[in-house]
């Protein structure tokens, strides 16, 4: 039996709450006292007994109520705790005074390829015979950084940073490592710094949309202002992102892409600002730099940026006003000088309207905005990329197709990619896979959506957003053939003033085209 005991707090409750138990021979397994809430625990009891017992506990001076518990405190407590260092991509091993291992999570397993059955419970050294920075920071008080170990046996490489654990009288009570798997390391590290230059000839094209949006894109990298790359996924904006990048004179300059979207909000702030050493637990000693400032003379490329929270808002706002960043936990601001590029499949504009994004932001990442065509208002584009991705996975996959069928073909420009070239590229990765002979036939050319390629594909909304879809479209299409706003008035059969306000509805502008 598991319960808590709200009361008033008094000198004697807790002894009057024992001589109840004592007197009826009821043996307790745990008694947890805080203030004001006494948690008890006893041997399993029967019905009667716990209805009786529970009654004479009531007739105590001083106790409010009873009621039934899961768990005692400190089991909560442990068990919150083990989901912690589950969820912990990181190895977590710590040992007590005695050398014995206390903790070992799931990403230690992986790590050290040894069961946490053969682990917990054990000496240290019996088990892990080379992981001497762990006993040496419990024997000298001191703590490591990264050191790098390998274990030919167990075929483990990773780097262990290892600290003491203190007790509350500031003696060593044991020591704790963190494990990082350096192949986790090694693809961090290729990911922050690798940047593979591309530039705008490598984007294939031939339609007569994307030639307009590289000129114009061509002329924007010239500059230093922000861009902000609007289409919808899987278009290629972070594509256009580096392209932009290359072209610039930042180029010789690292390019940091950040997904907003991937990486808590949380964690993005200390990601994009960084912070001070003792800003909280945990925290690298001497501090860590933020992306602002390891992008310095060079490129932060922002993508997602519609899904970033309000209090980030603000502080990228703060950022583009003033060029300066402070790390988290510190009053000092530091200068930073870099270009900033965002992106987003998100309608800015509705959720200025609905208060999930800010306006002011917006007019700071709006500078420039740049609108990449989905795939099929650029149809031509389709046998150019089809062959590309062809030739991609042929050659990744070993297999020998070269060519496409005609009805293949026929297939793949009528469909009306919903989820453009990221989509493209995954159907023709798929057939490369099925096909067995040199040529793609259009069995081997399987869709997402069961469609009528003749019919345009929208995604699942609801009539008034498929409209406003389609209106977006329309004005997009119309644009290309207007110099003023009275031409496209005149093409679409409304007034100045109602072209002007659908304009300003789908953030659109008669700057973003060139006429034909």
């Amino acid at each position: 039996m598991r319960i808590k005991i709200p009361n008033i707090d008094r000198v004697g409750l807790v002894l009057d709450i024992a001589q109840i138990l004592a007197a009826r021979q009821i043996n307790i397994i745990s008694m947890e006292v805080e203030l004001k809430i006494v948690y008890l625990e006893t041997a399993p009891l029967d019905e009667q007994t716990t209805a009786d017992l529970c009654r004479e506990l009531r007739t105590i001076p001083g106790v409010l109520d009873l009621a039934p518990v899961d768990l005692m405190p400190h089991q909560e407590k442990s068990e919150q705790l083990n989901t912690v260092l589950a969820a912990a991509n990181d190895g977590i091993l710590a040992i007590d005074r005695h050398g014995r291992i206390t903790q070992y999570n799931p990403a230690a397993e992986k790590i050290m390829h040894i069961p946490c059955s053969k682990a917990l419970g054990q000496e240290l050294l019996a088990v892990f015979p080379y992981c001497h920075s762990l006993v040496e920071s419990m024997k000298n008080g001191l703590a490591y950084t990264n050191r790098e170990v390998f274990v030919g046996e167990t075929n483990s490489h990773y780097l262990v940073s290892s600290r003491p654990l203190l007790d509350k009288s500031g003696e060593i009570a044991g020591a704790m490592a963190i494990l990082k798997d350096i192949h986790d390391v090694r693809k961090l590290f290729q990911q922050l710094t690798e940047q593979p230059a591309l530039t705008f000839q490598e984007i294939l094209h031939r339609s007569k949309s994307m030639q307009q949006v590289i000129a114009l894109a061509k002329n924007y990298a010239r500059g230093n202002s922000t861009v902000l790359i609007r289409g919808e996924t899987g278009t290629g904006k972070e594509l256009f992102a580096r392209a932009l990048h290359t072209a610039s004179s930042r180029a010789d300059h690292i390019f940091l892409p950040v997904n907003c979207a991937a990486i808590p909000g949380a964690l993005l702030e200390s990601e994009l600002f960084g912070y001070e050493e003792g800003t909280f637990t945990g925290a690298v000693k001497g501090g860590k730099q933020g992306l602002f400032e390891l992008a310095n003379k060079g490129t932060l490329f922002l993508d997602e940026i519609g899904e970033t929270s309000s209090h980030l808002q603000a502080k990228l706002l703060r950022v583009l006003q003033d060029r300066k960043v402070r790390r988290i936990g510190s009053s000092r601001e530091i200068a930073v000088d870099v270009r900033i590029l965002a992106a987003t499949n998100r309608n800015l504009e509705e959720m200025i309207a609905t208060g999930g994004f800010r306006e002011d932001l917006y007019y700071r990442l709006n500078v420039i905005p740049l609108f990449l065509p989905p795939l099929r208002e650029r149809r031509e584009d389709i046998p150019l990329l089809v062959d590309f991705f062809l030739r991609r996975f042929s050659a990744r996959l070993h297999k020998q197709a070269d060519t496409v069928s005609e009805t293949a073909l026929q297939k793949l420009c009528g469909y009306a990619w919903p989820g453009n070239i990221r989509e493209l590229e995954n159907v023709i990765e798929r057939a490369v896979n099925i096909v067995t002979g040199s040529t793609l036939l259009a069995e081997h050319i399987i869709l997402h959506h069961d469609t009528p390629a003749c019919k345009p594909l929208l995604p699942p909304h609801t009539l008034e957003e498929a409209l406003e879809k389609t209106e977006r479209e329309v004005l997009c299409l119309a644009l290309q053939h207007s110099h003023t706003s009275r031409q496209l008035g005149k093409l679409l059969g409304l007034s100045h003033t109602a072209v002007l306000k659908k304009l300003r509805k789908h953030g659109l502008s008669l700057n973003h085209f060139t006429p034909a």
